[in-house]
């Protein structure tokens, strides 16, 4: 595939091959930082919505309210993820207040991950048009607060394609018309396979959706032969790590490796800084943040 972008300017318009869809997008920064962001799952032990069983009381609870401040304040991070368990309503009041949140700490919402009970490959017509309706409703509220972007799961493992594929032609419409960027990532479900990815991306199209890699899905053995597929395809960036030990070393894969596979194909977007790990890990988050962010900068 040509990397090379392909801009076309006609009375104004600007039209972009999502080949290389990140640099229409995200050329010109020259800040390293403009190039981070930080997503809410990395401080999930700290949200009511996720606290784990092993932690009986939160320590410093975080809200999305609180986040854009925080994450400028602690990390000079202003580029924001937020994933959709981290809300605590849909309701306009709460919505308008999260999104004067994010414009009062100069920051802005990069993309909103919508994880919640919806099936879009399911066989059951029924349960497909319910869950097209379902992320519909995700899609106008992340559109109210402002993101950029909108994550969302094509279908769990074993369903139909086809039916995924006719699923995500109509949320592609509804994101374009509501003027998100459509993302889908290796997220446990029927695109993990990456060549099924791919197709979904394909024919979903054209324009407007695209991957979102995630470095730590993958199984290890197959994650860079994975992450070399659909990295041409990227819009936005996991930038996940999972374990780390007493010293504060990464043990689950080679992480800069990851960033530096990206980098190869031209991706000029933002890396979403995240940690994610089956088991529960005691350590501190402020600190993984911070070795993402250094992580991410020294390989960028």
């Amino acid at each position: 595939m040509n990397r090379k972008a392909f801009i076309i300017q006609s009375s104004g318009l600007l039209l972009s091959v999502w080949v290389s869809s990140s640099l229409p997008v995200f050329a010109g920064r020259k800040d390293k930082m403009d190039r981070i962001g930080m997503g809410t799952v990395l401080f999930r032990y700290r949200f009511k919505q996720t606290r784990p069983k092993e932690i009986s009381t939160i320590k410093n609870e975080l809200t999305l309210t609180a986040v854009p401040a925080y994450y400028k304040e602690r990390f000079n991070i202003r580029n924001l993820e937020f994933w959709s368990n981290h809300f605590e309503s849909l309701e306009k009041p709460y919505l308008s207040m999260l999104k004067d949140r994010i414009k009062a700490a100069g920051s802005r919402l990069v993309n909103v991950q919508v994880d919640s009970s919806y099936d879009l490959a399911a066989v059951d017509e029924t349960e497909r048009q319910r869950s097209m309706a379902h992320v519909k409703e995700w899609l106008d509220a992340v559109a109210y607060v402002g993101s950029a972007c909108v994550r969302v799961n094509p279908g769990r493992a074993g369903g139909s394609l086809e039916k995924s594929i006719t699923s995500m032609k109509e949320i592609n419409r509804y994101a374009k018309s509501k003027k998100l960027v459509l993302l889908t990532e290796n997220h446990f479900g029927i695109e993990m396979n990456p060549d099924t990815h791919i197709r979904i991306v394909k024919e979903a199209g054209p324009g407007n959706i695209y991957t979102l890699p995630d470095f730590g899905n993958y199984p290890v053995k197959s994650m860079f032969a994975s992450l070399e597929k659909i990295m041409p395809y990227a819009y936005l960036i996991s930038a996940k790590v999972m374990k780390f030990n007493e010293q504060m070393q990464h043990t689950s894969y080679d992480f800069d490796k990851c960033v530096q596979l990206a980098e190869q194909h031209g991706f000029k977007g933002i890396y979403s800084a995240e940690q994610w790990s089956p088991e529960f890990q005691d350590a501190d988050y402020e600190k993984i943040g911070d070795w993402l962010i250094e992580h991410v900068k020294n390989n960028i």
